[in-house]
């Protein structure tokens, strides 16, 4: 597993970069000789991703190149990053860098083939391209590096693409009473999802984000009504420890509003 976990490290920043909370590979899609293809938690600062820029660094003929990744919302938490070109270095890195105006910060850099393959969400990845209706695309730079003087442009041009409906059973609604947590809920139907606990109660966040008090994933509502999440929302959530980490920081980013 890849986690970056970023504390302490906007002591001397200046105040027009948001708070980074929590930054992780969550899986591949693609393995050695495919473009990059991959999902991302993210958790941030009225989670605005805008400044964030994602680079695939490798070594081609002996020579570093860089390609800019481009980002796809996926949820609140969750990013699709992918490129163009194919990973041939099995020792590829990721580079995430925050930007303003003015200048680039690299906050971390990850080693790709570390993160897990994961295929059970490939199609999701796939789908994901013909689902997003706001897609920001970062421009290819094939041998530019992380700078601490220049920005990457950003082509904020809204994508033309369609939009898929989750599927789910009709009218299906989670089985809960007023004295229910989150928690016992989420516990009563992982199995049914196939998820962990902190991947069941991710995705009834996510799918139910009304019936939670100021859209606080630990003030559920007592008298809501909850929908069960999509087979795509629950795709999302397949790896049980980064589920948990990333269900841990929003929770803890709630709590501190």
């Amino acid at each position: 597993m890849v986690l970056f976990i970023i504390t302490g490290l906007w002591g001397n920043a200046q105040p027009v970069f948001a708070q980074v909370h929590h930054v992780s590979i969550n899986s591949r899609q693609s393995s050695l000789d495919q473009p990059p293809l991959l999902k991302m938690n993210l958790v941030m600062q009225n989670d605005d991703w805008s400044s964030l820029r994602f680079y695939l660094r490798q070594k081609v003929d002996g020579v570093v190149q860089q390609q800019a990744l481009t980002i796809q919302p996926i949820n609140r938490f969750l990013a699709q990053l992918s490129g163009k070109s194919k990973v041939t270095d099995n020792h590829a890195q990721l580079v995430i860098t925050q930007n303003d105006k003015k200048s680039e910060r690299i906050l971390a850099v990850l080693a790709l083939f570390e993160a897990p393959l994961s295929f059970n969400s490939a199609a999701l990845a796939n789908t994901q391209v013909a689902a997003v209706a706001n897609t920001r695309v970062i421009n290819d730079e094939q041998h530019a590096q992380p700078s601490v003087t220049s920005a990457t442009a950003v082509d904020d041009t809204p994508a033309k693409v369609a939009v898929l409906a989750p599927s789910r059973p009709n009218d299906c609604q989670i089985v809960k009473d007023n004295s229910d947590t989150l928690w016992r809920i989420a516990e009563r139907y992982k199995d049914d999802w196939n998820t962990s606990v902190y991947g069941a109660m991710l995705a009834i966040f996510e799918t139910n984000m009304l019936a939670f008090s100021q859209q606080k994933i630990h003030l559920l509502l007592k008298d809501a009504v909850l929908v069960c999440p999509s087979t795509e929302v629950l795709a999302q959530y397949d790896n049980k420890a980064v589920d948990k980490r990333v269900f841990e920081v929003i929770e803890a980013k709630h709590a501190a509003k």
